[in-house]
């Protein structure tokens, strides 16, 4: 299952609509604190790149009504990735807001998901090999 979160309902529901013509079971969930569409595993490589891409841009729009919403009243700041586990399991790392605001400026949302995952993968499937050993090794 994709998930796609949003903090705000409408950019949701937007999301939700042009994720239906791949997936017409798509849906759109309350997780406190906020808004997932969930999208079924099943559609096409190519239909996901294509919501992936219009998600960057939606995610874009509804982080920055979320910061000009909140950032006068808010005593925090917070920010988080979720790392899907081989075993199944969901985790929320915690990051800096600051440094996740780089990261998310600098990289599509597939690109760090990719980043994500590979680093999931290093530390559950520990190499002490170096880098150059492992090549060696491969080619």
């Amino acid at each position: 299952m994709y998930e796609y979160v949003f903090f705000h309902r409408q950019l949701a529901e937007e999301f939700l609509t042009a994720a239906r013509q791949y997936d017409p079971q798509a849906q759109l969930l309350w997780q406190e604190p906020a808004w997932e569409v969930h999208v079924s595993e099943s559609i096409s490589d190519e239909d996901e790149a294509t919501l992936a891409d219009r998600y960057d841009t939606l995610f874009d729009q509804d982080r920055d009504r979320y910061e000009a919403g909140h950032q006068a009243e808010c005593r925090y700041h917070a920010a988080s990735v979720e790392l899907s586990l081989s075993n199944g399991q969901t985790v929320y790392a915690q990051v800096d807001p600051r440094i996740m605001d780089k990261v998310t400026n600098a990289l599509s949302h597939e690109e760090l998901m990719r980043l994500l995952s590979d680093i999931v993968f290093a530390v559950e499937n520990p190499d002490e090999r170096s880098i150059c050993q492992r090549y060696r090794t491969r080619f």
